[in-house]
Order: structure tokens, then sequence, then C-alpha cells
């Protein structure tokens, strides 16, 4: 199996699937002609978490958006959310789709993941874009994350009140409101009781997946050796997991970083044309400022 040719953009995105290691996964292919981008979300997103970047992207890029399993529309097993096991479904799905040098954009775990994978396979990325991946993953981390499938899963009635809902919170409310409302009519599910929920399933959060599953991507990202542009908030900007990076942007010439103001670890919901605009310029060979 391998992607057609060059096409015209897709107005909203088409869904295609393909079945990888037993597990039937999602992606949306938006079109265009351009240099292939592929695109993967982290904990608790989707592939469309992306839209209001993609609809900057699309014009200047093949942009395909990935479902990780246990995510969106892709299945949801029990088991096999491992850094191993995801770096594995991903080089198989690009296998499957014969992709090779494409630019890969990761956000947190999927930024992890992709980075995993361009150490293994270099001939998967020609360039990567990783929005805040942790770059040590630990226990603590692990731990903290995973408290994320203990106790009652939020719902909302309808979708009107989950978007005030969104809107209103602290957090999300400072994401763009188109991305308000595409997370609304795209990562939410009904349930059988007609209330809805969000699109990641607890298995991928239980602390069994998690436990001992650390990794450190110091010495990877000294070695890879293909263009990297590292986006930061400026929210976690000068927090410690992140303290080597500007060593690595004085030292390596093809490893820059980028702080996105007014922004917090889903800086890509925050300011998507922020992101985009950085992204297009990396992509350009353009000199990338410290901040957007």
């Amino acid at each position: 199996m391998s992607l057609n040719g060059p096409t015209q953009p897709a107005a909203d995105g088409e869904d295609c699937f393909v079945t990888i290691r037993g597990v039937r996964l999602r992606y949306v292919d938006w079109g265009g002609g351009g240099p292939l981008m592929l695109l993967l979300h982290g904990d608790m997103r989707t592939a469309r978490s992306w839209d209001a970047m993609i609809r900057d992207l699309r014009r200047d890029f093949r942009v395909l958006s990935l479902d990780a399993k246990g995510h969106g529309d892709s299945e949801w097993p029990s088991e096999g959310y491992t850094f191993a096991e995801r770096v594995k479904d991903l080089e198989t799905f690009c296998d499957t789709l014969g992709l090779r040098d494409v630019h890969g954009v990761g956000h947190s775990n999927g930024g992890v993941v992709m980075s995993l994978l361009a150490d293994s396979r270099a001939d998967i990325f020609g360039r990567l874009t990783l929005l805040e991946p942790m770059v040590t993953v630990g226990e603590e981390f692990q731990r903290m994350v995973s408290k994320r499938a203990e106790g009652p899963r939020r719902t909302w009635p309808d979708r009107p009140t989950m978007y005030e809902y969104l809107k209103s919170h602290p957090m999300t409310g400072r994401w763009r409101d188109d991305v308000i409302r595409d997370v609304v009519a795209h990562e939410a599910m009904e349930l059988p009781d007609g209330t809805l929920d969000m699109k990641w399933a607890r298995a991928s959060m239980d602390w069994g997946e998690r436990e001992g599953d650390y990794v450190d991507l110091n010495p990877i990202l000294w070695r890879l050796g293909i263009p990297i542009m590292f986006i930061m908030s400026d929210e976690h900007r000068h927090e410690r997991p992140f303290n080597g990076l500007d060593r690595m942007s004085q030292e390596l010439s093809d490893f820059s970083v980028v702080t996105v103001n007014d922004s917090s670890h889903n800086m890509y919901m925050n300011r998507p044309s922020a992101v985009s605009g950085a992204i297009q310029a990396f992509v350009r060979g353009e000199r990338l400022p410290s901040s957007v």
C-alpha cells in the first residue's frame, strides 16, 4: 500500500483506515502536492486537534494526521501503549504507506515517539518539528500522567454545553475559538446514554503500561543529525527537563529552539498560526526567531 500522487487539498480532510499489527488505525489525508508532512498528537488528543494548523499548512504540504492507537477513531485495544509499542506502530504505519524522508511533526508523547523512531530508522524522517515532548520521561512523570486514568470521566450532555465548558475553562479557554469548535465537532464521541466523552482510551494512561517505561531523549537529539525545530510554550520554557536545549541549539547547526509566546503545553491549539508559520519558515531554511 502507498499514497497516490499529488492531489488537490481536501476541504475537511479524507478519513482513511489501515490495519497494522492487528489494529485498525485512522488517519486523515488533507491532500495537496507539496512535501509530505506527518502529524502525530500527544496523550488524550486526536488527529483532528491539528485542524486549525493544517488549514494553514495544506497549501504548501501534503499533510497526513494520524490517530494513535487508543485515540480518536483508531481502535482502542486494552494494552500495547508502551513507547516501544507506539514506536513499532508508527514504524509499521510508515512502512505500510511507503512514507520516506517525511517531515514529522509530533506533539508531547507523539514527539517522543517520533524521536525514538528517527533514532532507529534514519530513512523515515528527513526533519522533525517537536512540540514540547518531555526530554526525560521518568517515574514521577509517568505516575502523574497515569492518574488521569483514575476516577470518573467528565462527560457533557450535548455539544453546546461542551463548547461553553471548554470556552470558560482556564486552560482550554486560551485555545483559539475555531480550535475549540474543532474539538467539539471531532474529538468528542456520543456514548450509549447520549452524553459526550472525549476520544481517548483509559488503557492508554494505565499505570500498568507506564511503570518502568522511561526514556531519555537527550542523547538521541544530540546524535540524530537531521534538522530539528524544538517548539516550546513560554509557560514551560525554563523547566528543568528542557534545560539542555539551549546548549544543543548553540552547538548543533541543525537544531533550533522556538518559544511560542502566550501559550501553554498545547501551543498549537493556543496559537496555531504562530506554529504553522514557524514550520513554514523552518522548511524554507530561514533563520528562525527565538520566539514567535
